[in-house]
């Protein structure tokens, strides 16, 4: 399973700036949605106009802000030179087609076409590509909305939800009127195949409630049979018991929140693993360390004294060499 973030998409604009620039581009067209995205950031890296497709089809005036000067001068949309029609990605070609249709004859030449990602290495039917991501692909914009939810399995905590804290985690009281009034995160639009959770069996009214309560459909709900939390804890048997499901099935991907439990669940299964928490993607073939935990607050009072920026850039180059 191929993905690409935001910070992805940003990198992939910056590192072909020198392929935009040749275009000599003086107005930059957003398709809607996933194309609004990487329009803007090219528009900004050129200090060029921007607009969406709808606004450029109807010569809407253009909008200006007032903190810096665009370096091009047009009024309208249809004043521009060499404009650069933006989508974020293409696979079969149709959706861009389509709208292409809708251009007026007397601009079509002044029309280029980009897709920052492309499905395939070489095409004829979008003038430039910036990357090339083979399908299967999701990116980090549509992941909870696309269509491989339905071959996927997704855990509860951390992904659907915010996490309990150690005060609501009570395994009493606290932890039912968590579950019930948990705080939404990333809600999918399509029906999941199985949402697989270390949550104890005894919390499933609770928990279906909530997901009834926020539109969740799904086709499965594997939760764990033991008697309480202590039992869990003990065993530690979290990432084998969603490992074990997804292995089960013919189910293409896993959304875990926690890193740790995201390699345990690959290491197992040689399945797909998607961390939230990371923000990556867990591929087969490719190696990725358990994280341990700093248990010395000794050494945790020295982790904290380092800079953000600094722990930042070690994530980063920590993700680059993986």
């Amino acid at each position: 399973m191929n993905y690409k973030s935001y910070k992805d998409l940003s990198d992939d604009i910056r590192n072909n700036l020198s392929k935009i620039h040749a275009c000599n581009v003086d107005l930059v067209v957003g398709l809607p949605r996933s194309g609004l995205t990487p329009a803007n950031m090219i528009a900004l890296y050129l200090n060029v106009a921007c607009t969406d497709f709808d606004s450029f089809i109807n010569d809407r005036k253009l909008k200006k802000g007032k903190t810096r000067k665009s370096k091009t001068n047009i009024e309208y949309p249809h004043d521009a030179k060499n404009i650069l029609l933006v989508d974020d990605s293409i696979r079969s070609g149709s959706s861009l087609h389509s709208d292409l249709l809708l251009i007026p004859e007397n601009l079509r030449s002044k029309v280029t076409t980009c897709a920052i990602y492309s499905s395939l290495s070489k095409r004829d039917d979008v003038d430039m590509f910036l990357e090339v991501v083979p399908i299967p692909r999701v990116f980090e914009w549509n992941l909870f909305h696309h269509s491989i939810t339905s071959k996927a399995c997704f855990d509860i905590d951390g992904v659907l939800c915010v996490y309990p804290t150690k005060e609501q985690n009570d395994d009493g009281e606290k932890y039912i009127d968590f579950i019930l009034n948990a705080e939404p995160l990333f809600i999918p639009t399509n029906k999941v195949h199985a949402l697989v959770t270390s949550r104890l069996e005894k919390y499933r009214k609770e928990t279906e409630i909530w997901l009834n309560k926020h539109n969740i459909e799904y086709e499965h709900l594997i939760m764990l049979d033991l008697p309480n939390k202590e039992e869990r804890q003990k065993l530690g048997v979290h990432g084998f018991h969603k490992a074990k499901y997804y292995k089960s099935t013919n189910t293409s991907l896993f959304v875990e929140s926690e890193y740790n439990q995201s390699v345990e669940i690959l290491n197992i299964t040689n399945k797909p693993v998607f961390c939230v928490d990371e923000n990556i993607m867990l591929r087969p073939g490719q190696s990725y360390f358990i994280k341990k935990k700093v248990k010395d607050t000794f050494f945790k009072s020295i982790i904290n004294l380092i800079p953000l920026s600094i722990k930042r850039k070690i994530k980063n180059f920590k993700s680059r060499v993986k």
